[in-house]
């Protein structure tokens, strides 16, 4: 494991990514300790979002008062 930076947090990936291959993210996700899931509930800890995000996710998202990161954001805190 690259670190625990994520661990214990469940993440929402959504949308078409530039630095990151969606599988890429994924497995970046899984290397800081954190767990991917599908659809985003209360107990999604944040969504990593990329251009074209699904509308109804965003709401969701929003609705539910989830942080949602760009890629650059998600980078700075698995560098951080």
């Amino acid at each position: 494991m690259a670190s625990d930076k994520l661990k214990g947090k469940s993440i929402v990936v959504s949308g078409v990514f530039h630095q990151f291959s969606r599988k890429e993210l994924k497995e970046v996700i899984e290397q800081h300790g954190g767990k991917n899931v599908g659809s985003i509930s209360s107990k999604t800890s944040f969504v990593v979002a990329g251009e074209n995000m699904g509308p109804a996710k965003l709401e969701k998202a929003n609705k539910l008062g989830i942080d949602v990161l760009n890629e650059e954001e998600f980078k700075s805190l698995i560098e951080s």
